[in-house]
């Protein structure tokens, strides 16, 4: 089993894909319901199942085609492929609680599709409370030359060059019609005319304010009392207090059903599941998702003031969502970006 998980863990130290975790169940029931001497054997099935998560309108669902992918060769039809791997899904899965709550459906008479339980999902999302370690940068290779720039410092404030001074009195002194296009002020340049350099800062500064507004939450909550850290002021550190936290009701649903809680908790799982061979490219755009999640999040969902008084666990639960998203930040930030997740702006 210890093997098993460090196969499934991601470079969020301990923290594991539920993905990943999926699809070596799904194998495990692939073998259960399907082996026989006279079918062949199929390479790389794991690589065969290829979740994914799909929008759907309540919960959280991992969806996948492996029936029709594989039941030409092994002269089944998709359906009865797919209806045997649905029924064999609870006895294959018996002796692994997490997925009790987690059922797998047939979907359009071929794809097979797991439904993520309340249950599962709390588990998941309690690993955050545990410090996470940024890999170290050595281990992610250098980012492309266009990407240079998300290796610089932080920014900070420039003054002008004679130059740029110069350049300030003629865009005061001409109509805008008769500056070149070179001295145009560049919040009035076409968005694909902006200085490439110019284009990732703005990105990068979105995705470091929402870990520093992530940061500040979590403080905040520490000084009213709503959550203890294992050392006073040290949000990076181990979350004590409530332990664990109330992700679930008194019936065992997920407290945080709002839309942007879920969209938030999908984007968290999107991001995990891509952690463990993420290039560049891909972890701008998942940071920048998240961080647009956060954004979404910080506006839609309350934390203090009624809600802290009169729904302290749901006000909680929120806050451990706070705590994923700046851990996952930081990750990305601080590992394949490689740059500073600032705990402040």
């Amino acid at each position: 089993m210890q093997d098993e998980l460090s196969r499934e863990q991601t470079g969020l130290a301990g923290v594991w894909s539920v993905r990943s975790r999926l699809e070596a169940a799904l194998a495990t029931c692939w073998q259960a319901a399907i082996v026989h001497p006279a079918l062949p054997n199929v390479p790389d099935l794991q690589g065969q199942i290829a979740l994914r998560r799909v929008d759907a309108p309540m919960g959280v669902v991992y969806s996948s085609a492996i029936a029709p992918r594989l039941a030409a060769n092994l002269g089944i039809p998709t359906e009865d492929l797919a209806i045997r791997l649905a029924e064999r899904w609870p006895a294959s899965t018996a002796d692994k609680a997490d997925w009790a709550d987690s059922p797998l459906r047939v979907a359009q008479k071929h794809l097979v599709q797991v439904h993520l339980g309340d249950r599962l999902l709390a588990a998941w999302l309690q690993q955050f409370t545990r410090p996470a370690e940024s890999q170290s940068p050595d281990l992610f290779p250098e980012p492309e030359p266009d990407l240079a720039i998300w290796k610089s410092a932080l920014l900070t404030h420039v003054q002008p060059s004679p130059g740029q001074l110069q350049d300030r009195l003629l865009q005061d002194r001409l109509p805008q019609d008769r500056l070149p296009q070179d001295k145009l002020p560049q919040d009035r340049l076409p968005q694909d005319r902006l200085p490439q350099d110019k284009r990732f800062q703005d990105q990068w500064f979105e995705m470091q304010a929402a870990h520093a507004r992530c940061c500040n939450l979590l403080a905040l909550a520490e000084r009213v009392g709503l959550v203890r850290f294992e050392l006073p002021g040290a949000i990076e550190g181990e979350l004590v207090w409530p332990m664990p936290m109330p992700w679930l009701t008194a019936e065992g649903t997920l407290r945080t059903q709002a839309p942007a809680e879920q969209r938030l908790i999908g984007h968290l799982l999107d991001s995990v599941d891509a952690l463990g061979s993420i290039q560049h490219g891909s972890a701008i755009a998942l940071a920048q998702s998240l961080s647009r999640c956060v954004y979404d999040f910080d506006a839609s969902c309350r934390i203090f003031g009624d809600v802290a008084v009169h729904q302290l666990e749901l006000a909680q639960a929120r806050l451990g969502l706070v705590r994923a998203a700046q851990q996952t930040l930081r990750w990305l930030l601080e590992g394949p970006l490689q740059v500073a997740a600032p705990p402040s702006l």
